[in-house]
This record gives structure tokens, sequence and C-alpha cells, in this order.
């Protein structure tokens, strides 16, 4: 299934409709370059899919995170963006993180984003390379001409976003939501997650299995005892069933053999079950997942992050109900853990339990060059996890 706002096939650049809208509106209008960029779930990083007037390939290989670049920006807030100069309105230290501008040398540019269900989508970027005062007339003609649709969108073009408010915006994203892949970080990880694996089998492989054989030893005894013995030898009998399922469900949170054998949401879906059993929250998985396996460290810390997301909302929010979101498209996982809960400050968070669970799965994000928003309130919680399916651990996404 993967993609949930368009199409593999649009995704790929194969719709002849969207072909045919950025050809006439460069014809139309006299742009110099115009583009339409597509997200491929809600949280997905934007891509510059279809163009026309371009000069090279080069645009096509930029991906936008929600609020970096112009495409970025657009899709995050949700509010169009007009420069008739960018060298004179904007600090060329501001824009220098602005790669679409210098991919196709433009000066002066229009976005605006396009949303299905009041959700951001795609932005259509129309733009200039030279500068000219009547460049805004053609930005104000050309919304008036789509008077609010584009092909199977709405077109946002109102309540245009303040430069400042982007460069404000942009800095404090750059300090909550760092893309940094530390390697030292990243081996002390993967070490961490080999002793979990080597504890895990040794409870499963050993105490598990010789526990398992004195229940068996037990078993065998009940056949020559009665009366008061024979409730012993079934009362130790239970005590032992207990102790092995409490084992497989520590050996399960430490490394889950369905993990390393089928993969992530296998395991996730075996792991939920165990939280469901636990806490009696319901866990429902919403979408899909194209292919089964992916890279073992996206494999790894894609879990973990999940693995707490979801063991948190079990204990804290007070929700009956976990959704868990998956899906991957273009090159990109997407996993989402909501709850309609009491929420909390994401601010100043209380502490519960070690205290360490956000944190840790912001440095799990990070190895994995992924991107990990959190947004928390009166409606509940949502834990979104946006990362490259090729970036295996310790290097960094390509932004």
């Amino acid at each position: 299934m993967g993609a949930s706002n368009f199409s593999e096939e649009t995704l790929s650049g194969g719709d002849s409709a969207y072909v045919a809208a950025v050809e006439e509106i460069k014809a139309a209008f006299g742009f110099d370059f115009v583009s339409i960029g597509l997200t491929a779930f809600i949280g997905a990083p934007l891509k510059w899919v279809y163009s026309a007037g371009a000069t090279s390939e080069r645009h096509r290989r930029i991906v936008l995170m929600p609020g970096h670049g112009i495409g970025g920006i657009a899709v995050k807030s949700g509010k169009p963006m007009m420069f008739s100069n960018i060298d004179e309105e904007i600090d060329p230290r501001e824009y220098s993180s602005y790669p679409i501008v210098f991919a196709e040398d433009l000066h002066g540019f229009c976005a605006l984003p396009l949303t299905r269900g009041k959700r951001v989508v795609a932005v259509l970027l129309v733009a200039f390379r030279t500068v000219s005062e009547a460049h805004e007339g053609a930005y104000r003609r050309l919304i008036e001409h789509l008077g609010g649709r584009l092909l199977d969108m709405d077109v946002v073009s109102s309540d245009f976003m303040n430069f400042e408010n982007v460069v404000t915006g942009r800095r404090a994203d750059a300090k909550t939501n760092p893309i940094s892949v530390r390697s030292e970080l990243s081996r002390v990880i993967a070490a961490q997650e080999d002793e979990r694996k080597r504890i895990s089998r040794e409870l499963h492989d050993g105490i598990a299995q010789e526990l398992l054989s004195v229940s068996l030893s037990i078993r065998r005894l009940a056949a020559h005892v009665d009366g008061e013995g024979s409730a012993l030898v079934a009362e130790a009998n239970g005590a032992i069933d207990r102790i092995l399922d409490e084992l497989h469900n520590i050996s399960v949170e430490l490394r889950p053999s369905a993990l390393d054998h089928l993969g992530f949401e296998a395991a996730l879906r075996s792991q939920a079950a165990v939280f469901e059993r636990t806490y009696g929250t319901e866990i429902v998985f919403e979408g899909s997942l194209s292919r089964t396996r992916f890279d073992q460290a996206l494999e790894t810390q894609a879990y973990r992050i999940c693995q707490e997301a979801i063991l948190n909302a079990c204990k804290y929010s007070g929700a009956d109900k976990v959704y868990v979101s998956l899906e991957d498209a273009d090159g990109w996982l997407h996993a989402s853990i909501i709850d309609h809960g009491c929420g909390f400050d994401t601010e100043k968070p209380s502490v519960k339990g070690s205290g360490c669970g956000l944190a840790g799965m912001r440095e799990r994000a990070s190895v994995i060059g992924a991107m990990l928003s959190l947004r928390s309130g009166a409606e509940g919680t949502t834990i979104t996890l946006v990362a490259p399916m090729s970036v295996a651990e310790g290097k960094e996404a390509a932004l």
C-alpha cells in the first residue's frame, strides 16, 4: 500500500495530468520555472516531482523535510510565500539553506501550498530567474486564474507568510530537531543492542530451558504423589509457568526474535500484543508497509522508538486505544503513534519512570538520520517518525 497522499505512479512522475499542468502554467504566464512538489504521506518529506523549465535534473534530488527549504516551510506552515527579489528581501546567510533557489538560480518566486481535506499534501512553485516589478503581477494573475483549485487539490493563496517568522521558526526547529548523526552514539547504541540480544538469548535458551526441564520433572513426579503432595506439585508447576511467561516477556522486550527473523512490523505487532495483555489498552494498527524487511539499523531503531512510544501511551495517557500508523513510500518510512489521552507539557514534561524515554527516542532517531516530532495537548499525543530507508546506522539523511 505505502503512500496515502498519491499513488506510486504519481510519486514516480508518471501522471500525465501533472506533467500537463506545469507545462501549461509555464506557457500561460511566462514563468521561467514551474514545479509541483509532492509528499507521499502526512509528515513525509517533499520532493519536486513535476517540473517545467528546469535547467537540469539536480532539483529532483532535493528532499525537503517539513520546515526546511521553500517547499518544506510551505508544507509545515500551510501558508504561501512570495518574493519579487530574493537577494534584496532575504539575508543570504538565511536563505543559503534553500537548495531549490541555488539549483535553479531563482531570484523571485511564489510557493503555494496544495491541500486535501485541509492537510497540505503538495506545493506549487512558480519562479523567475530575473528581477522585474512585473513579476508580482504574474503571481497574482496565476492565483486568480487557479480560482483555488489545481488538479484535484485546493490552493492556499491567502495569509502569505512573513519571512521574519520563517527565519525565527527555522532557527527554533534547528535547535529542537537537529539532523545530526554521531558515529560515537551509533556505536554505543549498536553495542547496547548486541548486549540486549545476548541477554535475551541467554534468558530464552538458558534459564527458560532449565526451568522447562524442572517443570517436566515435577510433572513426572505428580504420578507418584497424592493428596497434599499433588496440590503442592500443581502449585509449583503454576509458579514455574508464570516465571516462564515473565521470562518470555522480558526476553521479547530486550530483543524480540521476530525483529531478527520477521522484521520491523511483525516484531512491533508482537510487542503490542504483550502490551495489550499487560496494560489492557487496545492497540490498533493502521496502514501497511510495502516490504517486510528494511536495513537492520533502521529496523532496530524504528522498533525501539515505536516500542517506547506505545509503552508510554499505554502507561501514562489513560487512553483506551492507541493507534499505530505505518507507511512507506518514495524511500521513506513513516510511523505515527497516536493516543487521545490526557497529553502532557512537551516543554516541561513531568518525569515518570526512568525519565529517559523521550531523550532516548531522539537519540535513536538521530542515529539513522530520521526526524522525530512530538505533539501533545488536551486532545492527546502524537509521535511521528520519518526515516530514510536507505540510511544505514551512523550516516546522515540527505536534506
